[in-house]
């Protein structure tokens, strides 16, 4: 194909190559229909299928089982963020025989290879330190592994590489944790650990380990917002309006440049439910800390409207950020119990294990994360590689409703719902002529005080 992109969305497949569970190498072009690979912050792995016309009988010809490798590459033409990763397929649906029974349709489902290594790999060890070195051990004694298999140019069998997919700490642990994982998968120990970590820099204690398709990540969802928004690293102001630029204008890289930033479909998906937020813990929430050494308990009350300005948010820092719901709004303590228990004599000479801190983690954790559900927006847009889950976005909704002639600015933006938007999740929508990526992105504060 050519050098650039012929339209905002364009796709360069640089490989698609199936790995037989006898190192038989098949090239999947010639099959290829569609691809969907998924990413979500919520998620420790990222999973995918893709759609086969098969005319020439593959499971004969390499005998499909359902336990190959999928060796996948693309990139936005003219960028140097290419998706390169292999995977493994766990299942095979939607077997169909068409075209005269000359043809039938096929879907492989395949996973990152480090699910199986966690399916198959129980914990039984104990862990004694710093929250983010013991995550980094975990990460390196039972997941990291190849995910690059390089094939040699007669596809004659696939070589084993160095390369290893990164974990990537964003922001440090200041808390330390001793504990004996009782069978626990890694990727169980993994998100257990972040849902215990405090960080050693920002208040909110909402950790999370998740896959993109550039490398592991653990780290909080505040680090992010605050680095994003102090040093102006979003990867784009987006819009909802119709892609017409390329009349009157022949510079050709500014109508392709505009276009990718241009939704082809907008839906709200998810605004504020006050009732829900009145009892699921969100506004306030109450932990009983329960110490077994000592016989008693500790009431523990957490009041999110009162905490709300210590935190960064999705339109900035504390007072900056106007929140969902108002200062009056209705709570009750009493709505959302939990509880929780401690053993200060657990470990000898281990002081302020984890399960010592929850009264420090639980309630403020718990509100950071149900932020996340509150404004929930749903955007399709012409695919690019170097986009990942866990950035940051700009979304200018346009404001709605008759313009007066008279009004200069015929572009309004709705105060409320434009703003900065973290993407949680995104389908990458692949086919030989296009590459389109649904994104979920959310935001928990509805606009800036400086506007």
């Amino acid at each position: 194909m050519a050098d650039g992109p012929q339209k905002a969305g364009s796709v360069d497949i640089k490989s698609l190559k199936l790995i037989s569970v006898n190192n038989v190498i098949v090239d999947l072009k010639p099959f290829f229909v569609e691809a969907n690979i998924y990413e979500d912050i919520f998620s420790p792995c990222m999973k995918g299928e893709i759609l086969l016309s098969d005319s020439r009988n593959l499971f004969e010809l390499v005998g499909l089982v359902g336990e190959e490798l999928i060796n996948i590459e693309f990139v936005t033409p003219t960028m140097d963020y290419p998706i390169k990763k292999t995977f493994r397929v766990y299942k095979i649906s939607d077997r169909t025989i068409v075209r005269d029974n000359n043809t039938q349709l096929l879907t492989l489902h395949f996973a990152s290879i480090e699910l199986f290594h966690d399916i198959i790999l129980p914990v039984y060890r104990a862990f004694e330190g710093d929250i983010d070195q013991v995550a980094a051990d975990i990460f390196a004694d039972y997941l990291a592994t190849n995910r690059d298999y390089p094939i040699n140019e007669l596809d004659k069998g696939a070589q084993d590489a160095d390369f290893i997919t990164p974990f990537i700490i964003l922001n440090g642990t200041q808390n330390k944790v001793k504990f004996v994982s009782p069978g626990w998968t890694p990727f169980k120990c993994l998100n257990w650990l972040a849902s215990k970590a405090i960080p050693k820099e920002g208040t909110a204690k909402n950790f999370l380990f998740f896959e993109s398709n550039k490398a592991f990540y653990f780290g909080s969802i505040e680090y992010v917002l605050k680095e994003t928004l102090q040093n102006n690293k979003t990867i784009g102001t987006y819009y909802k309006s119709a892609s017409n630029f390329r009349e009157g204008d022949l510079n050709m890289s500014n109508h392709l440049n505009r276009e990718y930033f241009i939704a082809r479909d907008v839906n709200m998906v998810e605004t504020t439910d006050h009732i829900k937020n009145y009892t699921n813990g969100y506004l306030a929430s109450r932990l009983y800390h329960l110490d077994i050494h000592n016989k008693k308990y500790e009431i523990i009350d957490y009041d999110y409207v009162q905490e709300y300005n210590k935190q960064w948010h999705t339109a900035g820092f504390g007072e900056y950020a106007y929140p969902v719901f108002t200062k009056d709004s209705l709570r009750n303590f009493a709505t959302h119990i939990s509880y929780y228990p401690k053993n200060p004599k657990l470990f000898d000479n281990f002081k302020d294990n984890i399960n010592e801190k929850m009264n420090e983690i639980y309630g403020n954790r718990l509100s950071s994360l149900l932020d996340l559900s509150n404004i929930k927006l749903n955007i399709t847009v012409p695919g690019r590689t170097d986009v990942e889950v866990g950035k940051v976005l700009y979304f200018s909704y346009p404001s709605l409703g008759g313009k007066a002639d008279e009004d200069v600015n015929k572009n309004k933006e709705d105060k409320q719902y434009s703003g900065y938007y973290i993407v949680t999740a995104i389908r990458h929508k692949i086919n030989f002529n296009d590459h389109s990526m649904s994104m979920e992105c959310v935001k928990d504060s509805l606009y800036t005080a400086d506007r």
